[in-house]
């Protein structure tokens, strides 16, 4: 694996150069499933030169790898994303889980930039959620730049490490994901993007 892995550089700017980074991570880093072995080793433990040389996020959990390249994408374009922390749980349907996103102010707007599972939404405005059915645990707002944390060698994991509470079982989502991976459908694994919250696949949630 390369140390020496260089973050693109992108033409255009504003709500362009957002698109074009989105594009970019589709593109760069596609959504795959993994094995159990892989799963368990792997997810949340690569920095942005490793996510980069292996090409693939997690396909049910892939808003951490996805979100950490893509800060440091609009970092190497002078761009510093405020990162959105969410602790969160669905009443009886999973375990609670974390999510992350981003919050990016360009040209006196502000946009969200969120890579799920079943879509990513690039929309103007800040993070939302549906609190009518997600119960939020935590939820916090940091820059990593303004941490001091170099976005070339920290890992998901460790970024989560500095705002997560004790909700998040990881041996539940390990099993939830392993649960995903023997069922699923083939759209899991491609890239829906939605530009509006009345577009997105979340929106009736």
């Amino acid at each position: 694996m390369p140390d020496d892995l260089e973050v693109p550089t992108l033409c255009g700017t504003g709500a362009n150069l957002l698109l074009s980074v989105v594009d970019l991570i589709h593109q760069s880093v596609p959504k795959t499933v993994w094995e159990t072995e892989r799963l368990r080793k792997v997810f949340g433990n690569r920095t942005v030169p490793m996510i980069l040389a292996d090409g693939d996020v997690m396909a049910f959990g892939p808003c951490p790898d996805r979100t950490l390249v893509a800060s440091a994408v609009l970092q190497r374009h002078g761009i510093r994303p405020t990162i959105i922390y969410h602790e969160r749980r669905v009443p009886g349907f999973t375990p609670s889980t974390a999510h992350i996103a981003m919050e990016i102010s360009v040209d006196g707007r502000t946009w969200m930039m969120d890579f799920g599972s079943r879509e990513s939404r690039l929309v103007e405005g800040e993070y939302y959620f549906n609190p009518e059915i997600e119960e939020t645990l935590a939820l916090e707002r940091f820059s990593l730049l303004d941490m001091d944390v170099d976005l070339m060698s920290v890992t998901p994991n460790q970024m989560f490490g500095m705002v997560a509470t004790e909700n998040i079982d990881m041996e539940h989502k390990y099993d939830y994901y392993e649960k995903q991976s023997r069922r699923y459908s083939g759209q899991i694994l491609e890239d829906r993007l939605a530009l509006d919250k009345t577009h997105s696949v979340y929106y009736e949630l």
